[in-house]
């Protein structure tokens, strides 16, 4: 066993934004229809909305996600907007789809501020008429600071929108540079001032662990970011496996080799520090809350003074559901997972011409009754034992609980399990070694056929190899 050691896993993990359960049985032959009358409601605690819209002014290097090129107007949004209409309406005829009050709505994409203010009211009122929004904490907009103004921010205000998170990434405009991030900085701070008159709550997204990237690159980059005078700020280090070549082409033509994993967790460790002496908290695994002047940290590493709804529902408990809308939406409910067609130009068609949606359903073994344990309890750092159903979870994954306790990454008393400054460190490893070994062949080979990709590169992945005997 590794013992007092810093090093607990013998290599790192890239950050991914994985489901699970990750395997299950395709089910091909059950329609939209068929899957959306079957819906349960029994044993749910929460559900949330997610809203996708595919469109960026630019399309940044380091996403991978579903989306083309669009702006503000194009005929192409206006028809997706109509699509998307009428999905949101298709799923409001089932009792037990809008039987659950939505707690969180997130809308992302893409960008939905490509979005005209005159769409963005007619999908709120869609969504307002269609679904129980009685018990709405938490509504959040994705959005790009060049494709904004008052009237979309009006607009956004008036469908119950009370919070905004945009994508920064980074300061050093030689990064701006390759990530194709083509917003000037004064646009990034006036949209601060913007945002601010509108919504209750603003953050914004930050990379490092860039190729080349210096710690003295790294530090600035922070130091900037908590000036920038929001409440919370989501830093997150890149994955390699999850972008495009053409950053890679990039990071080559300047000379700008891969840092190494190892690097990469000196990195999140400093920005620890750099952070805590500036006045933040980590309030789950990426993200960072700004305590009120001089104020103290709270009793456990994370913070539990606020709390991003709409992940509660994607690092999840089981009951706590997620229904998706638009192309290549994710819903999560029950023992299913649930995509929409992955193609924006089919998936508008299908609505338009025939009023249902092509779906891809995967259903697992049995309800994921220890997602919270696997997901939840890592990213947020903390676990309430009375909401895990104990019965139903594989003693296997109660094992690696304890030994992750032993190995001091967790500490347990009788009420709830909590993740430590050193298991903060490794939080992607412990969602990965906690969860069954079948998601984690899945996941192995998603990482491994991405590395295989020609002209993306890599750092080395290993902690410490010359040393044996890890947990994971």
């Amino acid at each position: 066993m590794p013992g007092r050691t810093l090093m607990k896993f013998d290599r790192q993990l890239p950050f991914y934004n994985w489901l699970y359960p990750m395997k299950g049985q395709e089910l091909d032959t059950v329609t939209h229809h068929d899957f959306h009358v079957g819906v349960r409601t029994e044993g749910v605690r929460s559900r949330a909305l997610y809203v996708h819209i595919p469109f960026c002014d630019t399309i940044c290097t380091f996403c991978t996600l579903n989306r083309g090129l669009g702006s503000t107007g194009d005929e192409q949004i206006e028809l997706y907007v109509r699509a998307l209409l009428l999905e949101i309406r298709l799923k409001g005829r089932y009792a037990a789809v809008t039987g659950i009050p939505i707690r969180a709505i997130f809308f992302g994409g893409g960008t939905p501020t490509t979005l005209s203010a005159d769409q963005i009211r007619r999908i709120g009122r869609a969504l307002h008429e269609s679904f129980d929004l009685t018990a709405l904490e938490e509504f959040t907009f994705e959005a790009e600071v060049k494709s904004v103004d008052d009237e979309k921010c009006a607009a956004m205000r008036d469908i119950g929108v009370n919070k905004i998170r945009f994508g920064l990434q980074s300061f050093d405009p030689l990064y701006r540079e390759l990530f194709n991030v083509t917003a000037t900085i004064d646009q990034e701070y006036a949209a601060v001032e913007l945002f601010s008159r509108y919504f209750e709550h603003v953050s914004f997204d930050m990379i490092y662990g860039m190729h080349g990237q210096t710690f003295e690159q790294f530090s600035r980059d922070i130091e900037y970011a908590t000036g920038m005078g929001t409440r919370t700020v989501e830093l997150y280090p890149i994955s390699n496996v999850v972008t495009q070549v053409s950053l890679h082409r990039g990071y080559a033509d300047r000379g700008l080799a891969p840092l190494s994993f190892m690097h990469k967790m000196a990195m999140t460790i400093y920005l620890d520090q750099y952070l805590r002496a500036s006045g933040f908290q980590q309030h789950n695994g990426h993200g960072f809350l700004r305590l009120p002047e001089n104020a103290e940290p709270g009793p456990h590493f994370i913070s539990r003074d606020y709390l991003n709804l709409y992940n509660t529902h994607t690092w999840s408990h089981y009951d706590d559901e997620l229904i998706g809308l638009g192309n290549s939406a994710i819903s999560q409910v029950g023992k299913y997972t649930v995509m929409n067609d992955e193609n924006r130009a089919s998936y508008a068609k299908r609505l338009l011409d025939d009023g249902d949606v092509k779906i891809n359903i995967t259903v697992g073994d049995d309800i994921p009754y220890e997602r919270g344990i696997v997901l939840a309890l890592p990213y947020f750092g903390h676990l309430d034992k009375k909401r895990v159903p104990w019965d139903h979870v594989p003693p296997e994954i109660v094992d690696k609980l304890g030994l992750l306790t032993q190995e001091g990454m967790l500490v347990e008393d009788d009420e709830e399990f909590r993740v430590t400054k050193l298991g903060w460190i490794w939080y992607v490893n412990m969602m990965y070694y906690l969860s069954p070994t079948s998601d984690q062949r899945v996941l192995d080979e998603f990482v491994a056929l991405k590395r295989r990709v020609k002209g993306l590169t890599d750092g080395d992945t290993r902690m410490l190899p010359l040393l044996t005997g890890r947990v994971g």
